[in-house]
């Protein structure tokens, strides 16, 4: 039984697939925890692709992830189908949330919830920054105390 409890994004913005391969796998003959931080990795990425973005340049500023949370909820094999899906939540002055569910797209089953926080930094002061307006309002954040589109626990 998970200690820690994590919603699913009620919102989905991004979807991502990607088949388990062989060296994914480790000596208990299922999906590695290591492997599931890099393909939650790999969905950041796509995620920030899919909005015209790089973790490196958002508006001219990067990310940094802060914190890290993965409930796993069943076991996933080789060449299974891993469906990734994405959103936002908790936005603060700094940064906002990343929610992720992966599940087995043939068992429909859910593998694990992830949260992952991150912060804008500007690399070239070296320091943590504001959260750009514009890219708030790119995900449909409003400045309002009651607005976030998205809520991830």
């Amino acid at each position: 039984m998970s200690r820690i409890k994590i919603s699913a994004p009620e919102k989905n913005l991004f979807r991502m697939e990607r088949k388990v391969g062989l060296s994914d796998i480790n000596y208990a003959k299922h999906l590695d925890s290591l492997s599931m931080v890099s393909i939650l990795h790999e969905a950041r990425l796509q995620f920030l692709a899919s909005l015209g973005f790089t973790e490196s340049n958002i508006y001219g500023l990067g990310l940094v992830v802060t914190d890290l949370i993965v409930d796993y909820q069943s076991e996933s094999f080789a060449n299974d189908l891993l469906v990734i899906n994405v959103g936002v939540s908790k936005f603060n002055r700094y940064g906002f949330d990343i929610g992720f569910q992966v599940s087995n797209g043939a068992l429909d089953s859910v593998v694990c919830t992830a949260k992952l926080g991150v912060v804008f930094f500007d690399f070239d002061k070296h320091k943590i920054t504001e959260v750009p307006r514009a890219f708030k309002n790119l995900l449909g954040y409003s400045d309002s105390k009651n607005s976030l589109p998205v809520q991830v626990a």
